[in-house]
């Protein structure tokens, strides 16, 4: 379900069969998931939490702030967070509040593994805080001020969860843009130039079409002009869907979900789940 870079992350055994010996001997990794472990379990009592461990992660948990309502964690969201994390000796390394809007995504936003799988712990307007054990956090390579193996406390908040026609919207507002329409598919078609002529394209029309394709935040990731055939289905929907409405001359730009661009598996430099922004301008029809 969730496509992430090292996300499966799991301790095995710390208990090796020596050939030598015969014998079962423990290793150093799981001697320091003991260790470990030892120092979760002395926090939580220290600091009156009731804590939850899960097993396949080593994460030990309390939801403090439950919402039985809400919205389960998804890859297919983008995430409101304010979070601090620490050392479980106290050290700060960073504090979020939930007004520095602070938007976290699966796919694109940096973080150790332990942090991620502390969101799929939470629902939609839930708090909590998680000890996660060295080896889902920094291990062998902290940030400045934070020593090898260091066991890390998030205070995680999930303020809310944004979809992608939440993503959308908030980009038209922002921008103040007059949505010219808005299809069934979730395409925001945006005509930025008109043409009075009746000259509207057709199935089977040949179309030179100049174009850049952007991110919500702008950042182009691909442009130039190429041919298409209007009807056929050699480029992605919401791309073939907005060209067909504009005729020869005409500009727009459209916005439109994954659902109707790469999807849930994302293509190249485009995540999964990513909406997009096309500028379109139709140059030629039939070679005229």
């Amino acid at each position: 379900m969730f496509l992430l870079k090292r996300f499966v992350v799991l301790i095995v055994s710390g208990i090796v069969l020596s050939s030598c010996l015969g014998k079962y001997v423990e290793t150093d990794l799981d001697a320091l998931t003991k260790n470990e472990e030892l120092k979760i379990v002395e926090y939580g009592q220290t600091n009156s939490l009731t804590l939850t461990k899960n097993a396949a992660t080593g994460i030990y948990y309390n939801i403090s702030k439950t919402n039985s309502a809400g919205l389960a964690v998804s890859s297919a969201y983008d995430l409101h967070l304010a979070y601090s994390l620490k050392t479980i000796d106290g050290f700060e390394i960073v504090k979020k509040t939930a007004a520095d809007s602070v938007m976290f995504n699966f796919y694109t936003t940096p973080a150790f593994d332990g942090f991620k799988y502390a969101l799929l712990f939470l629902k939609e307007g839930e708090k909590g805080t998680f000890l996660i054990p060295s080896y889902q956090a920094y291990y062998e390579n902290p940030p400045t001020g934070v020593e090898k193996y260091a066991v890390i406390v998030a205070e995680i908040e999930l303020v809310d969860l944004l979809s992608e026609d939440d993503k959308i919207n908030n980009y038209v507002k922002k921008k103040n843009l007059t949505v010219t329409e808005k299809t069934n598919t979730g395409l925001r078609f945006i005509r930025t130039n008109a043409k009075t002529t009746n000259d509207s394209l057709k199935a089977g029309d040949n179309v030179s079409v100049k174009y850049n394709g952007m991110f919500l935040n702008e950042t182009s990731f691909d442009s130039g002009t190429f041919g298409i055939v209007i009807g056929s289905s050699s480029t992605i929907a919401g791309f073939s869907e907005g060209i067909s409405k504009l005729k020869k001359g005409e500009k727009a730009r459209i916005i439109f979900p994954s659902s109707i661009g790469y999807g849930s598996a994302g293509s190249g430099t485009i995540p999964p789940y990513t909406p997009l922004i096309f500028d379109i301008e139709i140059v030629t029809v039939n070679g005229l």
